[in-house]
């Protein structure tokens, strides 16, 4: 029995360090070897990566048209020829077991408004350049298989489906607006290069090989929620961000730049091998040198944690407000409502005065947090509502939290507690996953009748108590104390509050809200 039981062991370490060094395909028609007309002699030594000339290598983070080229429709019903450019302005369906091409002398342009679907019964092949505008999508539920000397630029969507396999030999690039998802297989070769200056995610239910390159830009954000595995030949650097929620294995290199950040969540990892290394250099200043960051940010270090900071909220209904005089009453802080409702319809959507309010508000030298309304009643409606309030605030400079105003009379006499606190974890997850700090903001009925708290502890509370002192035994950081305040520059009652945490420091020293 133990004769036994170490040789089932020594068969198990063979295989992990096999597996966790392979070039490991799940299609050997389009392993690097197949690709015959490229004769490629590439190399990918560690170091290669020149992350600084992003735009001179691989393509510039903003998207802009190049209307020196001519373009002719593309219907889907037939085959791309070589030498010419197409686009597409509608949506296009690839299914009916197809083979589509695009030829290495061919460009193909996703314009906005069009989309193009690849079935999971059909093969995407690229050897020229595809462009996805900003407003334009891609969606690969079969093969996706970009060869070398090919490029892919999102500047919108791309979105590999569960039963996608994405073969990338090539460039692979994802815009400062793009937005880019794969699920599925997803094979990056040697000669395969992703550059992300947006958002790019590896799903959960995503099987991912790395034996080429992976680079974050500093405006990008990187989520690692799936199996991913970097081969003895990958090699990442990241300027960014980087999420990580599953056990990544390293047998190559991986390097965090200056200013870059890592985020472990729900226990996400880095686990090196024997031949993995790890340059940590995240904690030096992405600057010059200290004055040129000095000049930069502002210096909080030497501001205790706990405070006792005075603020307010507003919204519409406040009417036009001179913020030069409340800052000058002794407010240190504002929270702004941005958003009411996911923006489908003519009753919800931005606060008519968010926009004017955020810039002139931090002009004056307050502190500024932003909160949206929720009127979901689904886990789903919630993250929708989540993903209209980021894009609402990503304009904006904020060093307050990004906040779920959760009270709503509908919510409490339709729902359930479990449902209730689903909800609010689902918006407050997705904008913690969009790189903001969140917080929950409610009333005291609710935080003890209606909700889970204990579910929520990773959040922030903004209670709503108006009392003389807070009666709520909880934890909390910001306490709303009147809704009937006068403060110089605005005109009507105003809701008062006390701030008991520093988050400007915590947002800073943590990354969030995309401060640098």
């Amino acid at each position: 029995m133990h004769l036994t039981k170490k040789i089932i062991s020594l068969l198990t370490a063979v295989l992990l360090v096999f597996f966790a060094t392979a070039d490991i395909t799940s299609r050997a028609a389009y392993s690097e070897t197949s690709d015959k007309s490229s004769g490629s002699n590439e190399t990918n030594s560690p170091g290669d990566v020149d992350i600084d000339n992003t735009e001179k290598l691989y393509g510039s983070e903003e998207y802009t048209p190049d209307e020196s080229l001519d373009y002719r429709q593309w219907s889907g019903g037939t085959g791309f020829k070589e030498n010419l450019n197409y686009y597409i302005d509608k949506p296009i369906k690839i299914s009916g077991e197809k083979h589509i091409k695009l030829p290495e002398s061919s460009r193909l342009l996703i314009k906005d408004g069009g989309s193009l679907t690849v079935y999971s019964d059909s093969l995407l092949e690229i050897k020229g350049e595809l462009t996805i505008e900003p407003s334009a999508k891609l969606i690969v539920s079969g093969e996706f298989a970009p060869l070398k000397r090919s490029k892919v630029l999102n500047y919108g969507t791309f979105c590999a489906t569960e039963s996608s396999v994405c073969h990338l030999s090539s460039v692979f690039f994802t815009g400062r607006k793009g937005i880019t998802s794969f699920s599925g297989g997803v094979n990056i070769y040697k000669s395969g290069t992703v550059v992300d200056c947006g958002r790019l995610t590896f799903a959960k239910n995503s099987d991912v090989t790395l034996s080429g390159k992976l680079i974050g830009q500093e405006n990008g954000m990187i989520f690692i929620k799936s199996a991913f595995c970097e081969t003895m030949n990958g090699e990442t650097e990241f300027a960014g961000k980087l999420f990580l929620y599953s056990d990544a294995t390293i047998s190559g290199y991986v390097t965090l730049l200056p200013g870059s950040k890592l985020y472990r969540l729900d226990g996400g990892k880095l686990t090196l091998t024997k031949c993995g290394k790890l340059k940590d250099e995240s904690h030096r200043t992405p600057f010059k040198n200290l004055s040129e960051r000095n000049a930069s940010l502002p210096e909080y270090d030497s501001e205790p944690e706990e405070v006792n900071w005075k603020g307010i909220d507003v919204s519409r209904y406040q009417g036009a407000i001179d913020w030069e005089r409340v800052k000058a009453s002794g407010v240190d802080f504002v929270l702004l409502r941005s958003s009411i409702g996911d923006g489908t319809d003519y009753i919800s959507g931005e606060d008519i005065r968010f926009a004017k309010n955020a810039v002139e508000a931090k002009e004056a030298g307050l502190m500024v947090g932003a909160y949206h309304y929720l009127w979901a009643e689904t886990v789903a409606d919630a993250q929708k509502e989540a993903r209209f309030f980021i894009k609402t605030i990503s304009p904006y400079t904020l060093d307050f939290p990004a906040v779920l105003d959760f009270e709503e009379p509908s919510q409490q006499e339709n729902l359930t507690n479990s449902e209730r606190t689903a909800i609010a974890k689902a918006f407050m997850d997705e904008v913690k996953n969009a790189g903001y700090y969140p917080m929950l903001y409610t009333n005291k009925n609710w935080a003890t009748t209606y909700l889970d708290m204990d579910e929520l502890a990773d959040y922030d509370l903004w209670i709503a108590e108006w009392y003389p002192k807070p009666t709520y035994e909880g934890d909390f950081g910001v306490w709303q104390y009147t809704p009937y305040g006068k403060i110089s520059g605005i005109a009507s009652d105003v809701d008062l509050n006390i701030c008991r945490k520093n988050y400007r420091k915590l947002i800073l020293d943590g990354g969030y809200n995309h401060l640098k």
